[in-house]
């Protein structure tokens, strides 16, 4: 399940899924890009002496056998999704994205890849 998106998105993403064989990887790459959201404005803030720094999936084979991709993996699919299913899902992607823009700064969005560029 993805919260926020319609039916008829959530249809096109699970067929997505199902011809690449990995049922459940858009879920897991948007949990995965929140929680890196979450680390990306703690650690800003923590570099400013407040708040707790954030541990998260380490990328080790015992956190998980198939890391999640997060937001290369996102990206991904709004680009594989019709015009409808983009613009529904990118709303869900856009909620977070807008998060670490406003605490972080760097990569402009409209640069590929911008959230790496982030700080």
């Amino acid at each position: 399940m993805i919260d926020g998106v319609s039916a008829a998105t959530l249809g096109e993403i699970q067929r997505l899924e199902r011809t690449r064989g990995r049922p459940g990887e858009v879920a897991r790459d948007l949990a995965w890009w929140k929680q890196q959201a979450a680390e990306m404005c703690r650690r800003r803030w923590h570099s400013l002496g407040s708040g707790p720094y954030y541990y998260g999936y380490c990328g080790c084979p015992c956190c998980d056998y198939d890391p999640p991709e997060g937001r290369w993996g996102l990206e991904r699919v709004l680009q594989s999704l019709s015009r409808w299913g983009r613009r529904d899902f990118a709303a869900v992607v856009k909620e977070v994205d807008v998060h670490v823009l406003d605490a972080t700064y760097g990569g402009e969005p409209d640069t590929t890849g911008w959230w790496e560029q982030r700080i």
